[in-house]
Parts: structure tokens; sequence; C-alpha cells
């Protein structure tokens, strides 16, 4: 009599692996691409501001009214200035700022303050002639 002996090999099902690894691991990935672009976005306002910033002052070094000037140009993009002119030195500083909600974020994250400075020295009006 022979005896025949089968081996039953268990399937492991691994199929539903990748599932659950990936169910677990998006929410943080989503999670990290939102805070990249939230910070790309704070970075580029911050630029943003400096040039509006180098912008007034630099209006501002040219005019008979170097305040006006500097809030005329940072008006254009909604920024606030305060410009200071030393009369002893000539030097023009004005500084600019602007609230900043986190894109897609900002409903629970506070809201931030960006502030840029540029200072520059006063130069005689041109005169065209």
């Amino acid at each position: 009599m022979t005896y025949l002996i089968v081996h039953q090999t268990q399937r492991h099902s691994h199929r539903g692996q990748a599932t659950v690894e990936f169910a677990l691991m998006a929410p943080l990935v989503v999670l990290c691409a939102l805070l990249l672009l939230a910070t790309l976005s704070v970075s580029l306002d911050t630029l943003r501001l400096n040039d509006i910033a180098r912008s007034a002052v630099r209006s501002a070094i040219t005019s008979d009214n170097p305040s006006d000037a500097a809030t005329a140009i940072a008006g254009l993009s909604h920024v606030s200035a305060t410009t200071t002119v030393d009369g002893v030195t000539g030097l023009i500083t004005v500084d600019a700022s602007m609230k900043k909600r986190f894109p897609l974020l900002g409903r629970w994250l506070p809201s931030l303050s960006l502030h840029a400075t540029s200072t520059m020295t006063r130069e005689p009006p041109l005169v065209l002639g």
C-alpha cells in the first residue's frame, strides 16, 4: 500500500498589504505636499514684498515728497509702507508689511506678518532739459 502524501501549502494573500500600507501613508504624503506648497507660497510672497519695498524706496529717493511716492508704490500692491527720511545722512528707509495666510492651511494656522525694509541714499530730482 502506497500512501500519497499531499502537502497543502497555505496561500497567503499579500494583495491587501499594499492597500493597507498606502492607506496609512497617503495622508502623511498629502500633508507633506501641502506644507511644502504653503512654504513655497510664503517664500514667494516674501520675495515679492522685498521687491515692492525696493521699488518704493527707489521711487522715494528721486521724489520731492518721498513719503507720498513710497506710499503710492506700495498701495498699488495693497501693501502698507512707512517711510523714514534722515535729513542728516540723506538716507530714506521704507518698511513694507503685509498679512499673509497660509494657502490651503490658513483656516487652521494663524496669519503671518511679513516685513521688508529697503534703504537708499536720496538723489536730487531728475531734471530733463
